[in-house]
């Protein structure tokens, strides 16, 4: 029996809307990984000690990015986000991040003993998030201490943070400045005006996997000249793997060289197709989700954002009956990822199922928005490792949570391990289908802090 080809294989026969960017097509033709893997030897190279083929690999998506120096990930923006934390802080000291920050962040934030301070996010009609300076500015005179900011861009409803501006302010300050560009590595071919790095940031870490022709797991780390290179290799060593794949490695210079030859081209042709495609969709009832965003805040034209008259929820079950796997979905409606390759024809068989999908106007559950940053009680290295219980959460107000829970996608807390269980967040996580929440244990309950702690 072999259950993972049989399982994989069932998938690659559905229409997929979803990361990783390649969807199924190999940008130079397939090849047999099992041929190509191998290790550190005499003829191939060492990504902590490189002096051959991942040097150049590196000297050449550095420079296609804009960047001083360019490190290769097998272990995705995880390790990258953990890595330039580690880079930027020291145990105890604080980090700025926006709320909506991804949770290998926290996580690191717990194993380092570094201090988040959080930027609230503001909200759309939809309940989506977005950043705004001011936010950032005003968490940043109260915390003037921080090592490091960080800012989102954009995240992944394709919504762009205030990378320049909030760099300009933070660099003043003697902050370094830290991006999660995990689903804006287009950038660094098309609409590079949205680019972290031309826009201020020190450290920017990049998912390939997510919007390229790249292999699950593969993304880079992007620095800039005031950032101590070979400190920052040191500080990666400590989070990946010390036997990082060289398949994926390769996966990230082929993405790099077709997106050299072939990426301005792609992304004007795919944005030019969204903007028919947006048209059309709206004509059905599903209009475009970025536009409730204010007119002072961008989104990447190339992300597709959908609200559902049904919900999204609903639709995405809707699309999955009809062969067709989304990204995400919320309360609203979906997000979808497209690929820069064939991005078109996937919009076109997008289409013809939401003509047979009725939008019932109206069907939509109200469920409650979103809640806001609960009150901290302890700091959350020490709630992440205390002595816990599991509480059921219709029980579970006036605890305090042991770890990260929301939904996933897009794997942003609603609840941080040392922060207050409201009853506002009783009630989001109790309207929110199980099944998309991370953080809770088998049988669907909290992990809180042991009262008493």
């Amino acid at each position: 029996m072999r259950p993972m080809m049989e399982m994989l294989e069932k998938a690659s026969r559905r229409l997929s809307l979803h990361m990783p960017g390649a969807q199924g097509q190999a940008p130079f033709g397939s090849v047999d990984p099992y041929l190509l893997d191998t290790t550190e030897l005499g003829v191939t190279d060492d990504l902590y000690a490189p002096g051959n083929g991942i040097a150049k690999a590196q000297e050449l998506i550095a420079r296609s990015a804009g960047a001083q120096s360019t490190l290769m990930l097998s272990g995705g923006s995880t390790a990258g986000m953990h890595a330039m934390l580690l880079y930027a802080a020291a145990r105890g000291d604080k980090v700025i991040l926006p709320r909506n920050v991804h949770i290998s962040a926290l996580h690191l934030c717990a194993v380092a003993g570094i201090q988040p301070v959080f930027v609230p996010v503001d909200h759309t009609t939809s309940g989506r998030p977005y950043s705004t300076a001011e936010n950032y500015y005003s968490v940043m005179e109260q915390h003037p201490d921080a090592r490091a900011v960080l800012v989102l861009n954009p995240d992944y409803y394709g919504t762009l943070g205030p990378v320049r501006r909030v760099a300009e302010r933070a660099h003043a300050m003697g902050m370094l400045v830290l991006c999660d560009e995990a689903h804006g590595a287009v950038f660094n071919w098309y609409r590079r005006e949205y680019g972290a790095l031309s826009q201020g940031a020190d450290l920017v870490v990049q998912s390939a996997h997510k919007t390229l022709p790249a292999l699950t797991a593969s993304a880079w780390l992007h620095a800039s000249a005031k950032v101590d290179a070979g400190l920052l290799r040191k500080r990666l060593r400590m989070v990946q793997t010390s036997s990082p794949s060289f398949v994926i490695m390769l996966s990230l210079d082929d993405a790099r060289e077709w997106m050299d030859l072939n990426g301005a081209q792609a992304g004007a042709e795919l944005e030019t197709a969204l903007a028919a495609f947006r048209k059309e969709a709206a004509a059905l009832g599903y209009a475009d989700g970025q536009q409730a965003l204010p007119q002072s805040v961008a989104a990447d034209p190339l992300r597709l954002v959908l609200d559902a008259p049904q919900g999204g929820f609903r639709l995405a079950e809707q699309l999955e009956e009809a062969g067709i796997d989304i990204e995400l979905c919320d309360c609203a409606g979906i997000g979808c990822i497209l690929s820069l390759a064939d991005g078109p024809r996937r919009l076109d068989r997008l289409l013809e199922a939401l003509r047979t999908i009725p939008a019932v106007s109206g069907s939509r559950e109200e469920l409650p928005k979103p809640p806001p940053i609960p009150p901290r009680k302890m700091p959350l290295h020490e709630a992440a490792f205390a002595p816990a219980e599991p509480v059921a959460i219709r029980d579970a107000a006036g605890r305090i949570s042991a770890g990260q829970v929301g939904l996933y996608p897009p794997g942003v807390a609603a609840l941080a391990a040392g922060e207050e269980i409201t009853p506002g967040i009783v009630a989001w996580l109790s309207a929110m289908p199980p099944q998309r929440l991370f953080g809770l244990d088998e049988d669907g309950r909290l992990t809180c802090v042991r009262e008493g702690v």
